[in-house]
C-alpha cells in the first residue's frame, strides 16, 4: 500500500510540474493585431478597455483555451448596429482567428421575421409566420434569447437555415440548438442531404441535434402529430462545430434599448443556458432619441438590466460599451454625450469594465470624421460596412491590449 500511495503522489506531481509549465506564461504568448486602416481621428492610445483588471477570469479562460485547447464563450447584445452583424462579425471572426473556431453561434430568424437578416446566414421559410419582437410595447406572444419570437399555426412546414463560410472560417456546423416553447408544439425533426439527424422528443424549451459530420444547411421541419398540438413557436437557433475555441453570440434588435430588455420574457433565463463568460452589452443609440430622455431614468434602466443578468448568473463578466457619435434627424444629436457618460458613470460606480468607443472615435461632433471618411450612412445614424468593421477592429484591439498585459504579468 506504501508503495502504491508513493507511486500515485509521484504521479501527481508529475501531472503538476506538467502542468505548470502548460500554464507558464510570458511575452511569447502575447496576440499581435494590427488595424489595417485609420483614418486620422481615432484615438488609440484611448482604445483600451477600461477597468480590464476585473476580467482576468475571462483572459485566464481565453489562456487556457488558446493552450489547452478549451472553449470560451461571449455574448454580445445590441440593437440595429448589430443586427446587422458588421461590427459583430469583425468581432467574431478576429478572435477566431486567435482563439479558435467553436461556431458561428447564435442565429435569429430574421428574414421569417420580415426584417433585415445578416449577410453571413439566411433563414427562411414559406409558412406563415407571426413575429414578437421586444421592443413592441405590448408583448403578445413569448420572447426568448434573440430579443424576438416566430409563431406558426400551419400543421406542416419547414424553416431553412444556411451558413455562409467568410474570412476564410468554415462556418459548417455538426451541432444545432433550437430555441422554442415546447408547450402545445408541434413534432420538431431536423434533416439534411445525409438525413443524418434525428426526431427529438421537444420536452424542454432547449433542442439539440448532432450530425456525424458538419455541414452549413439544414432544414427544421415541423408537423403536428397530435390534436393538443397548437403551434411551433421559434426563439432561434445555436450553430456549433464541437471544437475548441470562441463561440461567440451575437444579437440586435432595430429600435432596441436597455429598458426594452428590462422586459418580462425569458431573454435573460436563455441566455443562462449558454453559459456565457462574458457578456457585452451594447445599447444607448436609441435612447438618445427619445423626446423625453433623461439621464437619471437612463442610469436606472442599465442598472435594472445589470441586476437581472447578474441575478440569472452572478459570476458572468460584463462589458459595458458606449455608441459613436451620429446624428439625429441629420443634426447634432446632443443627448449622445450625456448617453455616453451615464454609462461610463454607471461603469466606474459599479466596478465594471467599460469600452468608451464614443471618446475613442473623437466624443462630442466627431459624427462629422465619420461622415467625412464615408464611414457612416446617409441616415447620419448607422455606420457603413467600413464604419463597423473599424469599430470591430477597435474593439479587438482594446480587448486584445488587456488580453496581453494580463498574459505578461500572469504570475506576477
Amino acid at each position: 500500500m506504501n508503495i502504491k500511495n508513493t507511486m500515485i503522489k509521484r504521479i501527481i506531481l508529475l501531472k503538476l510540474v506538467l502542468c505548470n509549465i502548460v500554464f507558464y506564461s510570458n511575452a511569447q504568448d502575447t496576440i499581435p493585431f494590427s488595424i489595417s486602416k485609420l483614418y486620422g481621428f481615432e484615438n488609440i492610445d484611448k482604445d483600451t478597455i477600461s477597468n480590464s483588471k476585473v476580467l482576468d477570469k475571462v483572459f485566464e479562460e481565453l489562456y487556457l483555451t488558446k493552450q489547452l485547447s478549451k472553449k470560451t464563450i461571449f455574448f454580445h447584445l445590441g440593437d440595429s448596429h448589430l443586427q446587422a452583424d458588421y461590427i459583430s462579425h469583425t468581432i467574431r471572426t478576429e478572435l477566431h482567428k486567435k482563439f479558435g473556431n467553436a461556431g458561428r453561434g447564435l442565429i435569429t430568424p430574421l428574414k421569417i421575421a420580415k426584417t433585415n437578416e445578416p449577410f453571413n446566414y439566411l433563414t427562411e421559410s414559406k409558412n406563415n409566420w407571426k413575429r414578437q419582437l421586444i421592443i413592441s410595447k405590448k408583448i403578445n406572444q413569448p420572447v426568448g434569447i434573440t430579443g424576438l419570437s416566430i409563431l406558426s399555426k400551419d400543421t406542416t412546414g419547414t424553416i431553412k437555415i444556411k451558413t455562409f463560410n467568410t474570412d476564410s472560417i468554415d462556418y459548417s456546423y455538426n451541432t444545432i440548438r433550437v430555441y422554442n416553447e415546447p408547450d402545445s408544439s408541434f413534432a420538431i425533426s431536423i434533416s439534411d442531404s445525409l438525413n443524418e439527424w434525428h426526431n427529438v422528443n421537444n420536452l424542454n424549451s432547449e433542442l439539440t441535434f448532432n450530425s456525424i459530420k458538419s455541414q452549413n444547411t439544414v432544414f427544421l421541419n415541423f408537423t403536428k402529430t397530435s390534436l393538443n398540438q397548437n403551434k411551433v413557436l421559434i426563439y432561434g437557433f445555436s450553430v456549433e462545430n464541437n471544437q475548441p475555441g470562441i463561440l461567440y453570440h451575437s444579437t440586435g434588435i432595430n429600435g432596441a434599448k436597455y429598458s426594452d430588455y428590462n422586459k418580462p420574457t425569458l431573454f435573460t433565463s436563455q441566455i443562462k443556458k449558454l453559459d456565457p463568460n462574458l457578456i457585452i452589452l451594447s445599447l444607448g443609440t436609441n435612447e438618445s432619441f427619445l423626446p423625453d430622455y433623461d439621464s437619471t431614468t437612463f442610469y436606472l434602466t442599465i442598472d435594472s438590466l445589470v441586476n437581472k443578468i447578474k441575478a440569472e448568473m452572478p459570476r458572468v463578466n460584463l462589458i459595458l460599451t458606449t455608441p459613436a457619435c451620429s446624428y439625429k434627424y441629420n443634426k447634432k444629436n446632443l443627448n449622445l454625450t450625456s448617453v455616453s457618460k451615464t454609462i461610463v458613470k454607471y461603469a466606474i460606480k459599479n466596478h465594471l469594465p467599460y469600452w468608451d468607443l464614443f471618446e475613442i472615435t473623437g466624443g462630442e461632433n466627431s459624427a462629422i470624421n465619420w461622415k467625412k471618411n464615408l464611414l457612416l450612412s446617409r441616415d447620419g445614424v448607422h455606420y457603413t460596412k467600413q464604419g463597423y468593421i473599424l469599430q470591430g477592429q477597435l474593439f479587438v484591439l482594446a480587448f486584445l491590449k488587456g488580453y496581453n498585459q494580463y498574459v505578461k504579468h500572469r504570475f506576477q
